[in-house]
């Protein structure tokens, strides 16, 4: 494989990781969510699901900034 293919898979690879932390995120959202309307305790799934967003920001700006337009925008904070 030559170089620029390598470059397509990497960059395949980077935006399911991505992706997956997307979808990290999203289930624990859910979590809280269940919680809450249980009226569990969920500040440690509040603190999971911050860090797990702020770990998206940090990941989607070295994107931004390795891949440039290629990447799609970040979700909102509130999502």
């Amino acid at each position: 494989m030559d170089r620029e293919g390598i470059g397509k898979v990497r960059r395949a690879e980077l935006l399911a990781r991505l992706s997956a932390l997307e979808q990290q995120i999203e289930a624990q959202a859910a979590r809280v969510r269940h919680g809450r309307e249980m009226g569990w305790e969920v500040s440690l799934s509040e603190q999971r699901l911050i860090a797990l967003q702020e770990s998206r920001d940090l990941y989607h700006s070295a994107l931004k900034h390795l891949l440039g337009d290629a990447l799609p925008d970040a979700p909102k904070a509130g999502d």
